[in-house]
C-alpha cells in the first residue's frame, strides 16, 4: 500500500508518482477558497473527469439489481480474512493486477477489523464488505486497474462524506489514488467521523475564504464547458493585444498626437488612445484645434476616419452582404456571423478584429434584460 503524503503545493497533485519528492498519494480536504484553489480545483475536475472519478452528493448504496447480480456471481458467503477477500476481488474485478489486488485486500481486510474492533457484528461486516464491493464495481471500476500506476487516478467527493463512504475512498487511496474532498460546509462534520484526520489532511494556505455562494462542481464544470466553447468562438488568437490608455499622461489631443513609436516597445501590445472630451477649454479655437490635429494626423501618413455626430446606419445593401443562417444557438450565431470579418491583406489585423467582435458579443449576450 502507498503511504499518504503531505503536499508543498497545489501543483505537486499533478505530479506523476516516480517524480514525486516521496513516493506517495495524497488526500487532501479543502475547506476554504482563494482564486488559486479555484484554479486548482477546475484543472483536478478536468483530471478526474478524463481519468478518475466525481462525486456530486452521495455514492449510491447498492440497489436490488446490484445486490441480484452481485449474488448471482459472488454468492453472500463472507469470511473475514485477506485470502477470502483477494481471491474475491480476482474474480469480480478481474482487470486488477495482482499487486492491486493485494492492496485493496489489505485495505479492505484493515477497514472491516476496524469495524470489527469497533464491537460491529459479523453480519455488519459481511454488509459492509458487500457494499465496499458493489461500489468498487459499480462506481471506481474505470480506476481500479490504475490504482498505483505512474499515472495516479484521481477522485474528486464533493460535500459531506459519510463513515462508509470515507472508508471505501481511504481503500482506495491506500491502493494508489489521490483524494480531494470539497467541504462547502467546513470541516466539523468530517471531524465527527475521523476526529485525528488520521485518513486525510485539511489545506492550509493563507488566504482562504469561505466557498463563494451556490460555489459547486456543477459550476466548474459549466466553467470549464464555457471557455472550450469561447475557445472555438476565438479560433486562432491574434499575437498583439491592446494596450488602451496605459501610456497616455492626460492631455488629451496630445496624447493622440503621440507617436506610435513612442508610446511603448513591448512587442506583445499595440498602444492605442481611447479619449472622450466634453465641452473645448476655448470655444474660438477649438474647430481650428481639431483642423491642425488632422493636418498633423494626415502628414505623418496615419490613416484617419471623422464621424460626425454618429455612425451612419447600415443601408440595405451592406446588411444584405453580409451572410447569415439559421441558428440553433447564440454560440452558434456568433460563429458564423464572425466569418464575415475577413481582412486577407492582414491576418493578424483579421484575427484582432474577429477577437474584438466576439469579446464585444459576449458581455452583450451575459447583460440581464436584454436578448
Amino acid at each position: 500500500m502507498l503511504e499518504h503524503k503531505k503536499i508543498q503545493n497545489l501543483s505537486d497533485y499533478f505530479v506523476e508518482l516516480n517524480s514525486r519528492r516521496e513516493k506517495g498519494v495524497y488526500f487532501y480536504r479543502i475547506n476554504g477558497y482563494s482564486e488559486e484553489v479555484g484554479e486548482f480545483i477546475k484543472k483536478y475536475y478536468d483530471t478526474a473527469r478524463r481519468t478518475g472519478v466525481v462525486i456530486e452528493g452521495k455514492i449510491p448504496n447498492p440497489d436490488e439489481g446490484n445486490l441480484a447480480y452481485y449474488n448471482e456471481i459472488m454468492g453472500m458467503d463472507f469470511q473475514m480474512s485477506m485470502d477470502f477477500i483477494h481471491v474475491s476481488l480476482r474474480k469480480w474485478l478481474p482487470r486488477m493486477n495482482e499487486f492491486q489486488r493485494q492492496n485493496v485486500a489489505a485495505s479492505i481486510y484493515d477497514s472491516l477489523d476496524s469495524l470489527r474492533k469497533a464491537g460491529k457484528t459479523e453480519n455488519m461486516l459481511r454488509n459492509a464488505y458487500i457494499k465496499f464491493m458493489c461500489w468498487l464495481y459499480y462506481k471506481f471500476e474505470r480506476i481500479v486497474n490504475q490504482l498505483g500506476e505512474n499515472h495516479i487516478p484521481k477522485i474528486l467527493y464533493e460535500g459531506q462524506i459519510s463513515n462508509y463512504e470515507l472508508m471505501l475512498i481511504s481503500i482506495l487511496s491506500n491502493a494508489g489514488c489521490d483524494v480531494v474532498l470539497l467541504q462547502y460546509a467546513g470541516d466539523q462534520g468530517y471531524l465527527k467521523t475521523d476526529p485525528g484526520s488520521v485518513l486525510s489532511d485539511s489545506l492550509q494556505m493563507e488566504g482562504l475564504q469561505p466557498f463563494p455562494q451556490g460555489y459547486c462542481v456543477k459550476k466548474v464544470r459549466d466553467e470549464i464547458q464555457n471557455e472550450l466553447n469561447n475557445e472555438r468562438l476565438y479560433g486562432i488568437r491574434p499575437s498583439l493585444t491592446n494596450c488602451t490608455n496605459a501610456w497616455i499622461k492626460g492631455n488629451g489631443l496630445d496624447d493622440i498626437r503621440e507617436s506610435i513609436l513612442l508610446r511603448g516597445n513591448d512587442s506583445r501590445f499595440f498602444y492605442n488612445c481611447f479619449c472622450r472630451i466634453n465641452g473645448a477649454e476655448d470655444k474660438l479655437t477649438y474647430a481650428n484645434e481639431l483642423f491642425r490635429l488632422q493636418q498633423e494626423l494626415r502628414n505623418s501618413k496615419r490613416n484617419t476616419v471623422i464621424v460626425s455626430k454618429e455612425i451612419p446606419r447600415p443601408t440595405p445593401q451592406e446588411i444584405s452582404e453580409i451572410k447569415r443562417s439559421n441558428y440553433t444557438s447564440g454560440d452558434q450565431m456568433l460563429l458564423g456571423l464572425a466569418c464575415n470579418i475577413q481582412y486577407g491583406a492582414n491576418p493578424e489585423l483579421q484575427r484582432i478584429l474577429h477577437k474584438t467582435f466576439v469579446d464585444v458579443m459576449l458581455a452583450e449576450s451575459q447583460k440581464e434584460g436584454e436578448n
